[in-house]
């Protein structure tokens, strides 16, 4: 009740002025956190590098901090800047970041198409490349290692399926996962279940023409059926109750499913369509139970920890940081 409390007061408040730190790629300034875009990175499985933007603590180039990493995806046919456009994703962070609501932490926002997240004939090895590749090679170049309790995962509808995907089946790299009005279904028996615009959006990347059997094989419904409870990601599930592709169906039968294997879970259902209105409402929410996830696992980890809200990052000596993404 606290924490939902203070994330209200954060939306009330004002931003103050925008700072400028003199980089020289393409960013935009804010109060607390720094935003760089159109960035690009190598990824062994990719044949021309991944487009990413992200956000970085305000404090991030001046110290050795560990901070908190999040893997933010976006929606069928987005891009690396739609968090940041039509999502102000950066403008919630410096306001719950101020406010104490949560405490820093650095999201990487990677591009990702038409994709579903994937490795398909269609697209290319987005799973491998995103899900298993990219984690480890940004925060090298961030110079923030760091292990799964430190990182989570979150997305929106394709995006919200790829998060569930990556984290489900890779639970040892994940301590959270949030997934926004995620586009889910139940295994089905039959193409005849899809309508064919849903057969359409899906964009060959369960084959081309569509197959039932590589649907099932990569649904997050599948991937349960192999997960163990003890390491398995606590799960944030939102979707609204107007949502017109009728996505709360496979939300809830989500839902259910992890409950009744007795798997951490949350379910939240908002009023709202599947829309940048819902999901700029959401993700404070989705945020907020990311960093209680982060910060238990500080507490579980070390019982002496008494900072204050704001200093739960790992503190070291304030030393500039090694990093590219540093003057």
């Amino acid at each position: 009740m606290r924490k939902a409390f203070k994330l209200f007061l954060a939306f009330i408040g004002t931003t103050v002025g925008a700072i400028c730190l003199g980089l020289v790629w393409p960013l935009t300034a804010f109060a607390q956190g720094l935003v760089i875009t159109d960035q690009k990175v190598s990824l062994p499985s990719f044949s021309i590098p991944a487009n990413y933007s992200i956000y970085l603590p305000e404090k991030y180039c001046f110290d050795n901090r560990l901070y908190p990493v999040l893997y933010l995806l976006h929606g069928y046919g987005g891009s690396h800047r739609d968090w940041l456009k039509a999502g102000r994703v950066a403008q919630t962070l410096d306001l719950l970041i101020a406010d104490r609501v949560i405490d820093p932490m650095i999201v990487v926002m990677p591009s990702a198409g038409k994709s579903w997240y994937l490795n398909s004939e269609q697209h290319g090895a987005f799973q491998s490349g995103l899900g298993q590749e990219l984690p480890g090679i940004m925060e090298e170049l961030l110079a923030n290692k760091v292990s799964k309790g430190k990182r989570a995962i979150a997305g929106l509808s394709m995006g919200g399926y790829g998060a569930l995907k990556f984290a489900f089946e890779a639970p040892e790299n994940f301590i959270a996962v949030a997934a926004l009005s995620p586009a889910i279904f139940p295994n089905v028996e039959s193409a005849n279940i899809f309508k064919p615009v849903q057969i359409k959006l899906f964009a060959g990347a369960f084959g081309d023409p569509f197959s039932v059997e590589i649907f099932n094989r990569e649904n997050v419904f599948t991937a349960l059926e192999s997960v163990k409870p003890e390491n398995f990601p606590h799960t944030y599930l939102t979707v609204g109750d107007d949502d017109w592709f009728g996505l709360y169906e496979g939300t809830f039968a989500l839902y259910k499913e992890l409950k009744s294997r007795k798997l951490p879970s949350e379910l939240r259902i908002t009023n709202g369509n599947h829309t940048w209105k819902l999901w700029r409402d959401e993700i404070g929410q989705a945020l907020v139970f990311i960093d209680d996830k982060f910060a238990a696992e500080d507490t579980a980890q070390t019982d002496t920890k008494n900072n204050a809200k704001n200093e739960n990052v790992i503190s070291v000596a304030m030393v500039a940081r090694n990093s590219v993404f540093c003057p």
